[in-house]
Parts: C-alpha cells; structure tokens; sequence
C-alpha cells in the first residue's frame, strides 16, 4: 500500500487509540450528544459547537438562516482544502402553547416518524435554556400536512412540570444517553454524532500540524426537507470551490451493519455523488486500514434515507458522505414488534474510526503523492494486455 497520505501524529502506534483518540472522540461525543435539539430549534448543540470553537481560538460564523460555518487554520494561508458538514437537528416535538382546556399540551412534530406509533410514547419537556421541565406522554396525533411537513399532537402532562408550560419548548423522546465500552446509546445520534466526528476530527488534524485550512459547515433543520441547507446554498453561505463532505447517522442495511466500520457513502436514496471525491475518502479508508491498528471501513450505498450531499451535488458542488450505520433510526426500533420509540445506538469503534477518518481527510494526501483511483493500474492492463492479441 502506498504510502500518500499524512495521518495524525502518532496514530499508528498500539495504545494511541486508548490513550489518544477514545478520549477525544468522548470528549466531543459528551459535549455535543446530550443538547435536546428539534427541527427549527437547534439552539442547544449549537451552543456546544460555539463553546468547542471558542475554547479552540478556530473562527465561527453563523449565516443569515443560523447555520453556522467554522473555519479551522492550516499552517499555510489559503483556501481550504475540502469541507465537512453535518446537521444539529433531530425529529422531535415543539411545543405550541400552554395546556389546553382539554389539559393537553399542544406541540408540532417535524421530521420522520410514524404517528401510528406516537401515541403513549413518553416525553421529556425542555425550556429553550435546556432546562428539563418536567414529563409526559403523546395523547393525540392528527394528519401530516404534506406541504408543511408539520405533524400536530397532543401531549398528556406528568403530575410535576417545572413553571407554566410555554411556547417553543422542546419534547423529545425520554430515552437516556448510555456509553458503554463497544456502544454509544442516545435519543439522537442522526446526526449529533456527526457534529461530534467533525469536531473532534478536526482539533485532531489541527494538533497534528495540518498544512491547509478546513470548514465546517452545521445546519438547521435537515428534517423537514433539507432546510438549513437550502438556504444556506441559497445564501451562499458556503464557497462553491470547496470539496464537502457530508457526515450522516444512517439506518443500517443488511449489508452495511454497525461494528463493520464507518461507511464511504456512494448514494442515498435520492441520488449517487461525486465519484472522485468518493475516490479520495476510499483511498484514505484503505490507506489507514493498512497502517493503523483497528481501523476498518466500508464502501456502501446507504439507500435508507437520504443525505445534505444530494442538495449539494444538485446546487453543483463536489460533494460526497460518509456515515455511521444506524440501529433505531429516527428512534423506531428496528424490531418492529416493540412498541414506543428506542434511542438510536452506533458502534464507539464506527465513531472513532470516523473521527481518524476526517482527520486524515483533513490533513490531505502527501505532496507529489500519485492521483487515487484506478487509472493507473487500468494503463497498466492496457499496455501489458493490449500486446497479447
């Protein structure tokens, strides 16, 4: 295997894993995967993305819309080398106003999960501070405006809310965060733990002497139909002559299972993105599979749901995903005989294993280094073969 492209400083050795990149992919993991989040209502992880960005001196704009873009310096001044993103939502309800006459809670749901399955699922009831208020239960669930993307329902109370129930709270589904040695357990993994790969992958790079500069961009509302991301393509928010790549949590497929590695993304369901920057992630993948310990990925289409790449590609970027497979994707348990909602559940190697990835990524191929891809060993074929006829 050749030897292209510059990895983390010390990576390959047999405890830096342990000593090294567990503890900085908990650290971003921690800070990152317990912020109640909802479409339209991000404010929380977003308050961690700025808090890991100020401690870290790297530079945070936030768009007209509230995507946030981070800039991360290289050694070298210029334009960046490639670009990561991820989105700071996850379904769940917001609160429309106080209790009703009918002592219900009236809330919207955005994002995908099917109402059949709402009712008697417990809630946890957060101020927009991130205050837990108090508990319930979904009573009633109404008819999905197709247009809106809005789900109406209706929220049993528990017997003790902290102050009047108020307009533009959060309820999210009342599962708890668990880490274990081998998982990583949530209300939201799709895609918190995106945000946690970006960021820690990224302080990575940067300690390990990064030649060029790197971006981040966070959205809004991916949800409900790519929202953040649209405007910010709208906007302009974020440079046309950048590489993106789109980090996402995805439903695992009987061929892409947590535990086998992250995943170099060809597609989604809607659409394929660009093959060669697919190229130069899987030359990376297979580059650190070659020479770091425990490292491992795969190369799939993730057909399950569908990804930031596609409005990217569409609006004429170089884009491309990598993601993390999925158990209990948007909280419905992958063993459909259960009832209520599940936390999501990845692989703590799969995440780790991301982390190493983007910041390899980020630090970019060695100079000189040969292009990636087939062409090489298919010039090779021709020349030798073509003489055989």
């Amino acid at each position: 295997m050749a030897n292209t492209w510059n990895l983390p400083r010390g990576c390959r050795g047999a405890n830096w894993r342990k000593q090294k990149l567990r503890p900085l992919a908990m650290e971003a993991i921690n800070a990152v995967l317990p912020q109640p989040t909802a479409p339209y209502h991000e404010q929380l992880p977003a308050k961690a993305v700025r808090e890991w960005c100020r401690k870290r001196s790297w530079k945070l704009q936030e768009d007209a819309w509230g995507n946030l873009v981070v800039r991360v310096p290289g050694k070298k001044r210029g334009r960046p080398g490639i670009a990561f993103e991820a989105h700071l939502d996850h379904p769940a309800m917001v609160i429309r106003g106080g209790v009703n006459a009918e002592g219900l809670i009236p809330a919207s749901f955005w994002g995908g999960h099917p109402g059949a399955r709402m009712p008697g699922g417990k809630v946890l009831l957060v101020s927009p501070d991130g205050e837990r208020r108090g508990r319930g239960k979904v009573a009633v669930v109404g008819e999905k405006n197709s247009r809106t993307g809005e789900l109406k329902v209706w929220i049993q109370p528990g017997l003790r809310i902290s102050g009047e129930v108020e307009k533009d709270w959060i309820a999210t589904w009342d599962l708890p965060f668990r880490v274990t040695e081998t998982k990583i357990r949530n209300v939201v993994c799709d895609d918190l733990a995106g945000v946690a790969s970006i960021l820690a992958g990224l302080d990575l790079a940067s300690r390990s002497g990064m030649e060029r500069p790197a971006l981040a961009y966070f959205t809004r509302c991916e949800e409900n139909g790519f929202v953040g991301c649209l405007q910010g393509l709208h906007l302009g928010s974020f440079p046309k002559n950048v590489p993106v790549v789109v980090l996402e949590c995805s439903p695992r497929l009987p061929n892409a299972n947590p535990g086998d590695g992250p995943v170099a993304r060809v597609g989604d369901r809607i659409s394929i993105y660009d093959p060669a920057l697919l190229q130069l992630i899987e030359d990376a993948g297979a580059e650190l599979q070659v020479r770091v310990p425990g490292f491992k990925w795969q190369r799939k289409l993730m057909d399950g749901g569908a990804c930031e790449a596609t409005p990217f590609c569409s609006a004429g970027y170089v884009a491309a995903g990598m993601a993390l497979a999925l158990t209990n994707y948007h909280n419905v348990p992958d063993d459909r005989s259960r009832s209520g909602p599940a936390a999501e559940e990845i692989d703590r190697e799969d995440q780790e294993n991301l982390v190493l990835w983007v910041a390899t990524l980020a630090m970019g191929r060695k100079a000189g280094a040969a292009a990636p891809g087939p062409a090489a060993r298919l010039e090779q074929l021709r020349q030798v073969r073509s003489k055989l006829s």
